[in-house]
């Protein structure tokens, strides 16, 4: 008989007390999991309900619903609420997530029998935990520390512990379902926070409660209205995480340090009075001489922070980044070949906003939320996605900055967003070829003069009129009828009379 998780137990309940069927997103808002997460928990729900006599339907476009009768569904949930039957069984996958985050936020060593009890498993199984863990914590530049008659230790400096309690609390991690989230509104959550059955969750609940994002979105709000912009959302979030964990780290008395050459170099820069008035809001009681390595590391989150637009001053940094913006913007106007996109300003302050933010990261070594890409654009805008790497290339030459996939991917997408504007801007001078006689002529001109206003229509021709000579300053065709163009080169694009959703689709690839 399979043994439910209490996670599944939750999912079986809300399935067996629903009047209709419930839509993966809705169960997922109600079991405080994602829609993966719920995904893969129904899984052995549905193994239980088959030994049950009982079935799971899921029908894609409504939703998911157990399937039996009235009264078996009661004696269901009576099995149900026999808590004797159920159990927290924790995967690999949390167990390594649970002892990452309490090894990182640890002030002393943890014992083995420690771990042992709290998660309720052997010393063989959280010696292979620790033997999976051990590589991720050392992409941080941390390291286990393991001696008989004192414990395990994570060692490293203060940043790079506090940069993996970030990335492991925001779910950058190999090991299963995240189990930790940032949202909007609620801050950080744990998807195993009302399952405290084992005593590693009951300890990892009290830990969660010591790191106040809610007052951390306060934090960035005020640094924004300081500095006179905005960060992404998704910005917003990690930077709350991050400046929670901040807090809740110096409070205890762990706190950074700064090199002499950088901090001289942070106090020049206007993020730093900003920076200044957020530490001081979050510890007002901290001396000055401890105060001055945590206000840096506010300013390098706040200059690494993706920005949801330009910035005022931004390019004040530093005189580099005007000569570097200045060569990305001359690089894209070449390879385009169009000239005006070197003073096309919502690029230039597209590039501002991600490739000076990627510059700090790298800078201050910082840890960023990973950036959307899926490999598409590199196949869907392929002229885009290869001048997007080129600059990047041209950026890491220039200034050693690597910027990973997801940054070029937001290269190739603003590239295709400047490329579409100077596309729209510029008139397309067309002639339109309709034998059908004026009436199907003058509605094929004034649906394509809707649709496309930067087509200039030069005119309409029957196919005895087509000649070279006429055609000779148009840079397309638009015919109801096949044709061969007069001149060598000159697009023909054949339409319905009506201009069909297709025929639009066609004229838009070809003016983009």
């Amino acid at each position: 008989m399979v043994s439910l998780t209490v996670q599944q137990k939750d999912l079986l309940n809300q399935l067996l007390t629903a009047s209709q069927p419930l839509a993966i997103a809705q169960l997922a808002q109600q079991t405080h999991l994602s829609s993966r997460q719920v995904n893969y928990r129904l899984k052995p729900v549905k193994t239980w309900l088959a030994q049950h006599d009982a079935t799971l339907t899921a029908t894609p476009g409504i939703g998911v619903e157990v399937t039996c009768s009235p009264i078996q569904r009661q004696h269901l949930l009576q099995e149900l609420n026999t808590s004797t039957n159920f159990q927290l069984i924790l995967t690999a996958g949390q167990r390594q997530q649970l002892f990452g985050l309490h090894l990182l936020a640890a002030s002393e060593p943890l014992i083995l029998n420690w771990l042992q009890y709290n998660a309720a498993i052997s010393r063989t199984t959280i010696f292979k935990d620790l033997e999976v863990l051990e590589p991720w914590l050392q992409s941080f530049g941390l390291s286990l520390l393991r001696k008989p008659n004192y414990g395990i230790e994570c060692r490293g400096s203060e940043l790079q512990r506090r940069q993996g309690l970030t990335a492991l609390l925001w779910g950058d991690i190999p090991f299963d379902e995240p189990l930790f989230e940032m949202w909007h509104g609620t801050g950080l959550t744990f998807s195993l926070a009302d399952t405290p059955t084992l005593p590693i969750i009951q300890q990892t609940n009290k830990l969660l409660r010591q790191w106040d994002t809610q007052a951390a979105f306060g934090w960035v709000a005020h640094a924004e209205a300081q500095l006179g912009g905005r960060f992404t959302d998704d910005a917003v979030l990690h930077l709350a995480l991050a400046l929670a964990i901040q807090a809740e780290r110096a409070g205890h008395g762990h706190y950074l340090e700064a090199k002499p050459d950088l901090l001289t170099w942070l106090q020049a820069q206007k993020v730093w009075s900003v920076a200044a008035d957020v530490a001081g809001r979050i510890w007002p009681q901290l001396s000055p001489a401890l105060l001055s390595p945590e206000i840096a590391g506010i300013a390098m989150y706040l200059l690494a922070g993706l920005r949801d637009q330009s910035w005022p001053g931004e390019l004040e940094i530093d005189p580099i980044f005007t000569e570097l913006i200045d060569l990305l913007m001359a690089e894209v106007a070449q390879a385009f070949a169009t000239p005006q996109l070197r003073y096309d300003t919502p690029l230039r302050d597209g590039l501002v906003a991600h490739v000076i933010p990627a510059f700090m990261r790298q800078r201050f070594g910082l840890w960023s939320p990973p950036t959307w890409t899926d490999g598409s654009l590199s196949h869907q805008y392929q002229r885009e996605y290869h001048i997007a790497q080129e600059l990047a290339l041209l950026i890491t030459e220039r200034r050693g900055v690597v910027l990973p996939a997801g940054e070029v991917a937001t290269l190739a997408l603003l590239l295709r967003a400047a490329f579409v504007r100077e596309s729209a801007s510029r008139p397309h001078r067309v002639f339109i070829i309709c034998p059908s006689g004026m009436a199907t002529a003058q509605l094929l001109v004034a649906r394509l003069k809707a649709r496309f206003p930067s087509l200039e229509i030069m005119g309409v021709l029957s196919l005895r009129q087509l000649s070279a000579e006429q055609v000779a300053d148009a840079q397309m065709l638009i015919s109801t009828v096949p044709v061969q163009p007069p001149r060598p080169g000159l697009p023909v694009i054949q339409v319905h009379p009506l201009l069909t959703p297709e025929d639009i689709e066609t004229i838009t690839n070809w003016l983009t």
